[in-house]
């Protein structure tokens, strides 16, 4: 009954289930991954994979530190309620990592490391336990810390490397929000620059002291036992090295 559920709710352009706002639902993609596997279900391991694929790629994904936003507020995972929470990255590391194991696709691999390294960044206290999230609004206004226009990249990378950033993450004059660019793979054939790529790392550095996030330094149990899963499970993914 619940495959059923689920295939009727799906989204077969954009991926995911039922109309705008989209929530990842990672435990519903799990239980897709798992169910392909025991029933032999190949449809269900393509709609599991559209969505992961399509998440990787859109806006809700932060293309240049990494993570995840609670939600998207339009079908196609451009525009995320810009709220990044301990849970959610967990759960969806955890995903993307089942995808790598039955896939191989280094996109989903990538995905995971980039929103485990994420939370190891930014989420992370001085004893190691993991903060419950942070927030929307910077300097009250939602997601001013994701914005970008063109002349803030060239002024952070340059002509060339700025050109390629912007065509490559959609960022333009007009924007894709509301005048304002959120960075995103959407619709793109070009590889998305490398997680240690310097000229990323660049355009990171330059947002943090652009405006600040405010961190919610909760500590919740469950949610650091689920990170502890994730980052357990990053581990035994990683190829054997000599």
């Amino acid at each position: 009954a619940s495959d059923v559920y689920k295939r009727q709710q799906y989204d077969s352009r954009w991926g995911g289930f039922g109309k705008a706002p989209k929530f990842p639902a990672p435990h519903n993609l799990l239980f897709l991954l798992h169910y392909s596997l025991l029933e032999n279900e190949q449809e269900a391991l393509e709609m599991a994979e559209h969505t992961l694929t399509a998440m990787a790629h859109g806006g809700m994904n932060d293309q240049i530190g990494g993570g995840f936003s609670r939600y998207s507020t339009d079908e196609k995972w451009l525009v995320p309620h810009f709220e990044k929470m301990l849970y959610d990255n967990a759960l969806l590391a955890i995903a993307y990592l089942e995808a790598y194991h039955i896939k191989k696709r280094e996109l989903y691999a990538d995905t995971a490391r980039r929103t485990l390294d994420y939370v190891l960044r930014e989420l992370t206290g001085p004893s190691g336990q993991f903060y419950c999230g942070q927030d929307a609004d910077s300097e009250g206004i939602e997601g001013k810390y994701y914005f970008f226009s063109p002349e803030e990249i060239m002024s952070v990378l340059g002509d060339g490397d700025g050109e390629e950033f912007c065509r490559i993450y959609d960022i333009t004059a007009s924007g894709n929000f509301e005048g304002r660019s959120i960075p995103n793979l959407i619709g793109q054939s070009e590889l998305p620059w490398r997680a240690d790529d310097i000229r990323l790392n660049r355009i990171y550095n330059y947002r943090r002291n652009r405006t600040l996030l405010h961190r919610d330094d909760k500590v919740i149990l469950s949610w650091n036992s689920w990170m502890m899963i994730a980052l357990s499970l990053i581990h035994i993914s990683e190829p054997t090295r000599h």
